[in-house]
């Protein structure tokens, strides 16, 4: 609740600019039956976020704005609120809502105001195992097959990436809107080269079934409307960036869940054996300032 005490925090890792991302509620929002009540608590966060959290240090501190996905036009209300903000750099997305995929024609409002604002949109996925989908309503890939959190919390995060990634590709969402920028957060990379691989195979032998997805899903990954963030402890990196691209995959550092590095996220992803200093140098800095459109006026010290 204080973000100056995650300053030196920042300091210590080697983190100049911070990207937050909510838990908790944020990961539950999306979730909620009552959508109007969904919809007074994102837009109560997103003033907390902007108005008090961020505002000690908005350079080095950027904000990810909550979204009630589940009513679509409220949440292109809430998206066009975002945009008038100048610390909020990113809108985040469930995976999934009460199981509906990402690429349902129900959700094409809100992309097309993010493509019409210009803000990227984040998917990021969550752990949830109790009910048919849920207590929040956002459940993940495999979890009711699961009898430890530990199996739920390693299947749901990549494994709910990868079919957000593979419906919004098949369901044609990225050559509807050929301006949208989608990332995929926190759910590692180096899957993306086998994903990759797997979709062009069942778009090509199976294309009937794939009439709105008109690039190879492939094209679609290396392309900048698409991005994935990365695990510091993923020794595949480098090859992920040599497959898919060097502008694709960005730096997380987690802080300060469980299972994060802290202060060793950036130290052990320079560490990687082969990767190369140039490809440090775009997953650690150049393609986040790229990806979220931050000019050096919008960092610290320029």
């Amino acid at each position: 609740t204080d973000a100056t005490k995650r300053f030196p925090e920042m300091d210590e890792e080697g983190n100049d600019v911070a990207v937050i991302f909510g838990t908790s509620l944020a990961l539950m929002v999306n979730g909620m039956a009552d959508k109007a009540l969904a919809a007074a608590i994102c837009h109560a966060v997103n003033r907390w976020l902007v108005e008090e959290y961020i505002a000690p240090d908005p350079k080095r501190l950027k904000g990810v704005g909550l979204i009630p996905v589940q009513d679509p036009h409220l949440a292109v209300k809430e998206l066009e609120y975002l945009a008038r903000q100048p610390s909020i750099v990113t809108a985040m997305l469930p995976t999934n809502v009460y199981g509906i995929n990402l690429g349902h024609r129900m959700f094409d409002s809100v992309y097309a105001a993010a493509q019409e604002i210009g803000m990227p949109l984040s998917v990021h996925p969550q752990t949830e195992h109790d009910g048919q989908y849920g207590v929040w309503g956002v459940m993940g890939a495999g979890s009711e097959r699961m009898e430890k959190y530990s199996y739920v919390h390693m299947t749901s995060f990549p494994f709910e990436c990868m079919i957000a990634l593979m419906h919004m590709t098949g369901e044609g969402v990225f050559d509807r809107y050929p301006k949208l920028k989608v990332g995929f957060m926190e759910g590692a990379c180096g899957w993306v080269p086998f994903w990759a691989e797997r979709l062009d195979e069942h778009f090509e032998k199976l294309r009937p079934q794939w009439p709105l997805c008109q690039r190879k899903p492939s094209e679609i990954i290396r392309s900048s409307q698409v991005c994935f963030t990365c695990e510091p402890e993923e020794t595949i990196l480098p090859y992920v960036l040599d497959t898919i691209g060097i502008t694709q995959v960005m730096y997380a550092s987690d802080y300060r869940h469980w299972d994060s590095e802290f202060p060793e996220s950036v130290r052990k992803l320079t560490s990687i054996p082969g990767l190369s200093e140039e490809q440090k140098r775009h997953v650690l800095g150049e393609n986040a300032l790229k990806w979220f459109g931050l000019k050096p006026e919008d960092l610290p010290m320029g």
